[in-house]
């Protein structure tokens, strides 16, 4: 991974997809989505943003029930000034358009996810924001 942050860093992209994709392809499986999180964060950081939003978009279709997935898409989201793209996160985690199965979460799941959406719009958005949360 320290590798592929010193590609990105020194604008050799092309390199570090090379080196992504033998990593996907030489790791245990159990491995593959903490490595390709890692990898799409570093994507935001130093690559393209659209980038590590395919790659985390492929990730929470995988792995649905994995909130740490969808925090980490939504913090990185904030971070770069994407506000609006991390609500729709979260609406589209609670309500999946159609042909998408929807998940079912656990209380504490459901707990974790709306405190982690009202805090967002209590730091980045207004009181119509606030109040959507509560009622949805």
């Amino acid at each position: 991974i320290s590798h592929f942050r010193y590609l990105l860093k020194n604008a050799r992209h092309e390199e570090a997809h090379i080196l992504w994709k033998q990593s996907v392809k030489s790791l245990p499986e159990y491995k593959h989505i903490e490595t390709m999180s890692k990898f799409a964060q570093l994507e935001y950081e130093h690559g393209s943003p659209e980038r590590a939003r395919t790659i985390f978009d492929a990730l929470l279709d995988k792995n649905s029930k994995r909130l740490d997935l969808l925090f980490v898409y939504v913090d990185k989201e904030v971070k770069h000034g994407q506000v609006e793209v991390a609500r729709k996160l979260f609406v589209t985690t609670l309500n999946p358009p159609s042909g998408k199965k929807k998940v079912k979460f656990s209380d504490k799941q459901m707990k974790s996810l709306f405190k982690k959406w009202y805090k967002m719009e209590d730091e980045n958005g207004d009181d119509d924001s606030r109040m959507a949360v509560k009622v949805a």
